[in-house]
């Protein structure tokens, strides 16, 4: 007999009940169960195996990986009930107070779970719902380095070295500085907390990164790049409010850029991703001539250099999203670094790491530490986000299922010009 999985919830708490065998085929499908609920937000999770009828040792491995997983976000996953079966294989191999869930709702023997905090201020905006909403308190010093249209274009690259700050944050078109030159190593760059992500300019291209360790910080060679430094005060958790299952970024750049005074702001996202929609260089900048450039116009030259997701990629990934935003009219310098965006009141210029699924605890995350853990499996993917929305032809918008958001005002001042 297999195992069948039903699911009920009652107090907040998701009860999913196992009826037949559990061993290492049927775990897998108990451990995707618990990832889905966990994906949806839903931390306090009960397993009901009264009518499972077998399980091997295997069936007890997937059981403490359910509850690896509900830990690593903050919430719990214990057998609420158990067959005589089940329960005499728990208490043979002594596993029994590990697992199984008491009368006052803990498991016995296991230390106390810290209880989620009350939400303070939550803030519900179009289809995106901000849970415990800290507004920015301080304004973050910024910088802006190159031309993003020259140097796309070919005609103007100038290489310009920095050492990444441990609070770092922005984006651009660059590299880490490894002795060869920018205009042939540089692609897709994200800068999140002192940790820089970079793709190379060719198909396929394996993601490089350096995460601050010790003394370790990361050194880069920009074209060109909007910068700043300082984590941003401002902070939210995120979620959809209507019936839809995702948040579009779009929607909730619109949502965070009510909650700043700001003509411009920087903004990190940690989040879980629905689809991604967005382009990477695939050709070295060094290559750019007239006519021959990501910019020239022509759709059949364009895609010689970038690729293009066609459609919305890289469900069930995790992703950290570094990006500048400006309200619409947007002029200076910073309106050559970014694009409006169709039917909405500002421009933006957003890069993401993608990475495997990692579920991400509700609030309380700490920036420097989420990108630390993510990284810790490397990144797959460095991608130039962009919104497609035409009807049939499109690729859509990029989308998210939850996550966490982090924003701030920032003063872009002109950065280096010569390297």
């Amino acid at each position: 007999m297999d195992l069948s999985i039903e699911r009920r919830e009652h107090d907040e708490v998701v009860v999913l009940v196992c009826t037949g065998r559990l061993d290492a085929e049927t775990g897998e499908e108990l451990v995707r169960a618990v990832a889905d609920e966990l994906r949806r937000g839903h931390h306090s999770l009960r397993l009901d195996l009264d009518a499972t009828n077998f399980m091997s040792s295997a069936g007890i491995s997937r059981l403490f990986d359910t509850q690896k997983a509900a830990k690593a976000v903050g919430g719990t996953c214990f057998v609420r009930r158990a067959s005589a079966v089940v329960k005499r294989v728990l208490d043979l191999t002594r596993l029994s107070p590990l697992i199984m869930e008491d009368a006052a709702g803990m498991a016995a023997g296991a230390p106390a779970q810290t209880v989620a905090r009350e939400v303070a201020h939550d803030v519900t905006v179009g289809g995106v719902r901000l849970l415990a909403l800290e507004r920015p308190t301080a304004r973050l010093p910024g910088s802006l380095v190159g031309d993003p249209e020259a140097v796309v274009s070919g005609r103007v690259i100038t290489e310009v070295r920095r050492r990444v700050p441990r609070s770092g944050c922005g984006l651009g078109l660059g590299g880490l500085a490894d002795g060869q030159a920018s205009a042939r190593r540089a692609g897709e760059l994200a800068m999140v907390a002192g940790a820089v992500f970079h793709r190379p300019p060719q198909p396929h291209a394996a993601v490089d990164y350096v995460v601050p360790t010790g003394d370790l910080l990361a050194d880069v060679g920009l074209l060109s790049a909007a910068f700043w430094e300082g984590v941003p005060s401002g902070r939210a958790g995120f979620e959809p409010a209507g019936d839809e299952p995702f948040v579009r970024l779009d929607e909730l750049i619109e949502a965070v850029l009510a909650q700043a005074d700001a003509a411009a702001i920087g903004l990190v996202v940690a989040g879980e991703v629905h689809g991604l929609v967005g382009a990477e260089l695939i050709r070295p900048l060094a290559e750019a001539r007239e006519g021959d450039a990501p910019v020239t116009g022509s759709r059949d030259v364009a895609t010689t250099w970038l690729s293009f997701s066609r459609e919305p990629v890289f469900a069930r990934h995790t992703a950290v999203i570094a990006g500048i935003v400006a309200r619409l009219p947007c002029t200076g310098r910073v309106a050559g670094f970014v694009r409006p965006v169709p039917g909405r009141a500002f421009a933006s210029h957003c890069h993401a790491v993608v990475f495997p699924f990692r579920p991400l605890r509700r609030g309380g995350l700490d920036l420097a530490e989420t990108v630390g853990d993510l990284a810790a499996s490397s990144p797959l993917a460095v991608m130039h986000l962009v919104a497609d929305p035409q009807p049939v032809l499109g690729s859509g918008r990029s989308e998210l299922a939850r996550g966490t958001v982090w924003f701030a005002p920032i003063d872009l001042a002109d950065g280096e010009a010569t390297a």
